[in-house]
């Protein structure tokens, strides 16, 4: 079975800033914060990010700031609000 590389460095990035996340409660970051700390660019951060948060293990807050309900205390948006292109990840 050949598996895309893409892919795999993608499920990687996910589990890493997933650790990242349950490894330091209250961690809250805003998209250009986690582009920095992962070493990302701003699409596929953007992307991770909203992927994480329409699967419900990250809110992205009013402020913009992304993390684990409720450790950032502030009220998060729906699904709905974030970008539509992050659809594209499940395909």
């Amino acid at each position: 079975m050949n598996e895309n590389p893409a892919v795999t460095v993608q499920e990687e990035t996910l589990r890493r800033i997933r650790g990242e996340f349950m490894e330091m409660p209250g961690l809250c970051l805003t998209s250009a914060q986690a582009q920095r700390l992962w070493e990302l660019d701003a699409g596929t951060c953007g992307s991770l990010l909203g992927w994480l948060a329409e699967e419900g293990f990250l809110s992205l807050r009013a402020n913009g700031t992304y993390g684990r309900f409720p450790d950032c205390g502030a009220r998060a948006y729906n699904s709905s609000q974030m970008n539509p292109d992050l659809h594209a990840l499940s395909r």
